[in-house]
């Protein structure tokens, strides 16, 4: 089967993350970077109904939904500070993608670290706050670069493990840069969704999950129950 994956930086507001949910309530795997948060680095209740809260750790960058019928398709390996790494089976194969933000400013040596973490991933998305001459969707005039450090370290990143960086066809933040970010396989379909109208916008990509014979899926128990013992359903229901 297949499965959709969106991460989106919401900056850290509980109503933009309420309005991704809403506008993108068909995707199965939902990365939120940069979620809401309260004063102590806790999280914040959302209250949508299709979704189950997968992964939080407080004070992290980001925090991960899953679709609810799906929740047994995903496990959690690592959360730490800027990154949540998934796993989910593809062909028999184990496969781990990384939900990431980079806070700006940071600086190699934390870099260094954050890199430990995405070593063993075959996906990551997310706001890396990266960038780059290869993935800046704009001409430059004369000889003039925009790559800046966390550019050059993420492309190095990439070519050590055989991955790519999948150019968006404009700004990902604003009208300024493209910071949010796909990495992984060239077969991947990827796709950049600004249709929120929120300063960052949704990095999208279709993935192939299998499907255990035995995950249970929270089907509605009403829809298999007869009309007549409705009578006798509610005599035990307070």
């Amino acid at each position: 089967m297949f499965i959709t994956t969106l991460s989106i930086n919401v900056g850290r507001s509980r109503a933009n993350r309420s309005l991704v949910m809403d506008v993108f309530s068909f995707v199965d795997l939902l990365f939120i970077v940069d979620p809401p948060r309260k004063v102590d680095g806790g999280g914040v209740v959302h209250e949508h109904v299709d979704f189950d809260l997968c992964s939080f750790v407080r004070a992290s960058g980001v925090e991960v939904f899953v679709r609810s019928s799906l929740s047994g398709l995903f496990l959690v390996d690592l959360h730490d500070m800027v990154t949540c790494v998934i796993m989910y089976d593809e062909g028999g194969v184990r496969r781990r993608i990384g939900g990431v933000y980079v806070p700006p400013g940071t600086k190699k040596l934390e870099w260094s670290v954050y890199e430990m973490a995405w070593d063993d991933c075959d996906f990551l998305m997310g706001d890396f706050n990266a960038k780059h001459d290869d993935w800046n969707p704009f001409p430059r005039p004369g000889n003039m670069h925009i790559s800046d450090c966390h550019g050059l370290w993420l492309s190095g990143f990439c070519d050590r493990n055989g991955l790519r960086v999948h150019p968006p066809k404009g700004c990902t933040f604003r009208n300024i840069s493209a910071i949010d970010l796909f990495i992984g396989s060239s077969t991947t379909r990827v796709s950049y969704n600004g249709k929120t109208g929120l300063e960052h916008v949704a990095v999208i990509a279709r993935l192939e999950v299998d499907e255990p014979t035995d995950m249970v899926r929270r089907r509605p128990a009403w829809r298999k129950i007869p009309a007549s013992d409705c009578d006798d359903i509610l005599t035990h229901v307070d």
